[in-house]
């Protein structure tokens, strides 16, 4: 049996109101945590940003309005969030009845703001100091692609000269994936080929690790202990945190679930996040 540790400490807890389900979360340069909840009774999806260090909520139920008309953007469901740079966040809508992206929305989520739109550009990635994206037109009767690199801050284009189908796909080669950009660190299923996470969780006693999600970060495992109920055929999902194979949290993420509660938390900086019962963000502090 492992011996207990001095636990860790909850930063803060971010409820995101009764129906919600967090959907998406970015952290930007300055600090903050972005986020996207979606009320599905409602076909609602809104933003909210927080300060990690503080967990101070600025900015809540934030509904991203078209670029031109005074009508929510994607129909106020139809909307995300590509990428960060600095303090902005970047968002998108849907075209009518497809889920390709169009458009890109500057929003600086503290202010409250747009800070620049365009309906006419997509995006693709993001390179530091500039954006790559696509702008589609039509040519007797056939769409065509045209790739521009623009500058984040503004929206304006960089280069008035269209990129080359080879230049595109040499940049998309050297992207950094969005979870490095923004230093997460995700968790894996704990498959076969895993020593590292299937030792580290035999190490404190979780024999079974078929049904596990895993982080091994430093001295630190995070995991995910998904449980089916044979007798009523139900899930429940542990979030669970040794140091040196001490138990220092465990919290219940979701009982009495239909389906396990998968890729539901990861690590960034000095913070582990999780999602308990879909409707609300927690904050752990790691030291």
């Amino acid at each position: 049996m492992n011996n207990h540790r001095e636990q860790l400490a909850v930063r803060w807890r971010y409820h995101a109101g009764h129906g919600a389900l967090v959907w998406q979360m970015m952290f930007t340069e300055t600090g903050d945590l972005i986020g996207q909840k979606r009320f599905t009774a409602t076909r609602k999806a809104l933003f909210f940003g927080i300060e990690t260090s503080t967990g101070h909520l600025f900015r809540d139920n934030y509904l991203l309005m078209d670029h031109l008309h005074p009508l929510p953007a994607g129909e106020g469901w139809f909307t995300g969030i590509e990428t960060v740079r600095g303090a902005l966040v970047y968002c998108y809508a849907c075209q009518p009845y497809s889920p390709e992206h169009q458009g890109v929305w500057a929003l600086d989520v503290r202010a409250g703001e747009v800070v620049w739109s365009r309906s006419d550009i997509s995006f693709i990635a993001n390179l530091g100091d500039e954006f790559l994206v696509c702008r589609t037109s039509l040519f007797n009767g056939f769409p065509e692609r045209e790739f521009l690199l623009i500058d984040p801050m503004s929206g304006t284009v960089v280069s008035n000269a269209a990129l080359e189908s080879h230049q595109v796909h040499a940049i998309r080669e050297n992207v950094l994936p969005e979870e490095e950009r923004q230093q997460i660190i995700l968790p894996k299923f704990v498959l076969e080929g895993m020593p590292e996470e299937q030792l580290a969780l035999q190490r404190v006693g979780v024999a079974d690790t078929s049904r596990c999600e895993c982080i091994v970060h430093c001295s630190v495992t995070v995991a995910a202990l998904h449980e089916l109920s044979i007798s009523t055929g139900v899930w429940r999902s542990t979030l669970a945190v040794w140091r040196m194979d001490g138990l220092v949290y465990e919290e219940c993420m979701e009982d009495v679930a239909d389906k396990p509660c998968l890729n539901n938390f990861l690590i960034q900086g000095d913070h582990l996040y999780y999602l308990k019962g879909k409707e609300e963000l927690v904050c752990v502090v790691l030291s």
